[in-house]
C-alpha cells in the first residue's frame, strides 16, 4: 500500500493546483451561494419601521410577529419625526406606531385607532402589511375577548376557582402550541388517516444539500485519474508490476475514498462553525455513506470511458439529472407519488435527509464486486 500512496503522490504533485481547487471547491461554493441567497432575500424583504411607545408585553408580540414574517424587514426606531422622514425619502416603504395605551385597549376589547402609519404613493407593500397588522390585532382583541367570556362565566357560576386574565391567556397560546390546528389532518369517522412519506427534497433545507450537489461534481473531476491510467501508454508499465492494473485501481479507490472522507470531516468543522450544525453518531454514519457510495458510483462510471471529454461531459449531465431529479427545478412530488423508486435513486438523499442508505448504496457495491470477480475471473482463465 505504501507503494501505491508514493505512486499517488508523485502523480498528485504535477496537478496539485487543480486537486486542491477541487478539495475546497464543495465548501467554498456552498459558502457562496448561502450567503447570497441569504443576502437578496433580506434585499428582497420590505423595510417598515416600527415604534414602540410603550414597552407592554402584548405590543412587543406584535413586533415579533411582525419580525418573524419573511415578506417584511422590521427596522424598529424610536423617533417618529426620523420614521416619517425616511418613508418619505422611500427609506422606508411605511412605518407603524404602536401608541400608548395599546395593550389597556386591547384588554378592554377596542380595536380601533391603535396604530397610527405613514405611507407615500409608492408604499407597494403597505396594503398587505395593513393586513398582517389588522390580523394579528383582531387575534390578541379575540383572545382577551374570550379570557374575559371565562372571566365572567365562572363569576356567573359561582365557581370557587376563576381564573385570572393572564391564566387563560396562557392556556390559550399553550392549546395554541399543542395543537397546531394549521398543520392538523382531519380525517372523516371510519376513515384511514393518509400518511405520505416525504419524498421530497430540496437543495436548499440545509449546506448539506448545496455541498452535496459540488461534493458529487468535485468527485467526478477528481477521479479523472481513471482514464488518464488506462491508456494503452499507460497500461504497459504494468507487466513489470507485483499487482495488476485491477489491483491498482482498487487500491487508488480506497486511497481517494479515505482522503475524501476526511476533507468531509473539514467540511462538518465549518459547518458546526459556519450554521451551527451538530455533532452526532448518526451523522457521521450519514457521511461516511454518503462519501462511499458516491466514490462507489464515480468510480464504475469512469470504468465505462477511456477519453476524458466524453467523461467530464457524462459527469455534468448525471449531476444536473440528479438535481432535476432532486426537485429543485422541476415539482416532482407527483412524480413520487406515482413512482416512489426515482427518489431513492438520488445519492445526495442520505445526508439532507439523514438516511443511511440509497438506491446506489445497495447497486454500488453489486457492481463493483461484479466487476472485481470478472478480472479475477480473466486472469484465472489467461493463467
Amino acid at each position: 500500500m505504501m507503494d501505491i500512496i508514493t505512486t499517488r503522490w508523485l502523480h498528485l504533485k504535477k496537478h496539485l493546483l487543480s486537486i486542491l481547487f477541487w478539495f475546497v471547491l464543495p465548501i467554498l461554493l456552498t459558502w457562496i451561494f448561502l450567503t447570497g441567497s441569504e443576502a437578496m432575500q433580506n434585499q428582497s424583504q420590505i423595510p417598515v419601521g416600527i415604534i414602540l411607545k410603550e414597552d407592554s408585553e402584548i405590543a412587543i408580540q406584535l413586533k415579533e410577529k411582525l419580525d418573524k414574517s419573511d415578506l417584511i424587514r422590521v427596522i424598529e426606531m424610536e423617533n417618529e419625526t426620523e420614521a416619517k422622514q425616511m418613508v418619505t425619502r422611500h427609506e422606508l416603504d411605511s412605518a407603524f406606531i404602536i401608541k400608548e395605551g395599546y395593550a389597556d385597549a386591547i384588554q378592554s376589547g377596542q380595536r380601533n385607532r391603535l396604530i397610527t402609519s405613514y405611507r407615500t404613493d409608492l408604499s407597494m407593500g403597505y396594503t398587505p402589511v395593513v393586513e398582517m397588522i389588522a390580523s394579528f390585532v383582531q387575534e390578541d382583541s379575540g383572545k382577551s375577548k374570550t379570557a374575559y367570556t371565562i372571566m365572567d362565566l365562572g363569576e356567573s357560576l359561582k365557581s370557587s376557582s376563576v381564573p385570572t386574565y393572564q391564566e387563560v391567556i396562557d392556556k390559550i397560546y399553550s392549546i395554541e402550541e399543542s395543537e397546531n390546528l394549521l398543520f392538523t389532518n382531519f380525517t372523516l369517522l371510519g376513515e384511514e388517516a393518509k400518511t405520505s412519506a416525504d419524498t421530497g427534497f430540496s437543495l436548499f433545507q440545509n449546506p448539506w444539500g448545496l455541498w452535496s450537489v459540488f461534493t458529487l461534481l468535485s468527485t467526478f473531476f477528481l477521479f479523472d485519474w481513471l482514464i488518464k491510467e488506462r491508456n494503452a501508454s499507460t497500461r504497459i508499465r504494468f507487466i513489470f508490476h507485483r499487482f495488476s492494473l485491477r489491483q491498482y485501481l482498487i487500491y487508488n479507490f480506497i486511497l481517494y475514498s479515505f482522503g475524501l472522507f476526511i476533507l468531509d470531516m473539514f467540511a462538518w468543522i465549518a459547518f458546526y462553525f459556519l450554521y451551527d450544525e451538530k455533532w452526532s453518531l448518526p451523522q457521521f454514519g450519514y457521511i461516511l455513506s454518503f462519501r462511499l457510495t458516491i466514490c462507489m458510483l464515480v468510480f464504475l462510471v469512469g470504468l465505462s470511458f477511456k477519453k476524458l471529454l466524453s467523461y467530464y461531459i457524462t459527469a455534468i449531465l448525471i449531476v444536473l439529472v440528479t438535481i432535476i431529479i432532486s426537485g429543485i427545478i422541476i415539482p416532482m412530488d407527483g412524480v413520487y407519488a406515482s413512482y416512489p423508486w426515482i427518489a431513492y435513486l438520488n445519492p445526495l438523499r442520505q445526508v439532507v435527509y439523514e438516511q443511511a442508505w440509497s438506491g446506489w448504496t445497495i447497486l454500488g457495491p453489486i457492481c463493483l464486486i461484479v466487476w472485481c470477480m470478472k478480472g479475477v475471473y480473466n486472469n484465472a482463465a489467461r493463467n
